[in-house]
C-alpha cells in the first residue's frame, strides 16, 4: 500500500491486540504491520486517520521509557 493510501486510510489488517492505554493515548497494535493505531473507548473501535484530534501520540521511544 503506498504513502498516501496509508495516511487516508491507516492500516487495513484486521488482526489486531487488545487496546492499550498509556499516559491517557489509547490504541491497538496491528499484529501483520506493527503500526501502532489510535483507538476510541468512546466509540469502542479503533479511528481512521481522519478522525483523530490534535492528541499527542506517543512515540516508541516515549512508551519504551514508560515501560
Amino acid at each position: 500500500m503506498g504513502p498516501f493510501l496509508a495516511f487516508l486510510f491507516g492500516c487495513l489488517h484486521r488482526n489486531q491486540t487488545r487496546p492499550f492505554t498509556l499516559n491517557k493515548f489509547c490504541y491497538t497494535v496491528c499484529l501483520d504491520c506493527g503500526r501502532e493505531l489510535p483507538y476510541s473507548w468512546a466509540s469502542m473501535r479503533t479511528l481512521r486517520a481522519a478522525e483523530c484530534t490534535g492528541d499527542h501520540a506517543p512515540s516508541r521511544k516515549e512508551i519504551r521509557a514508560a515501560a
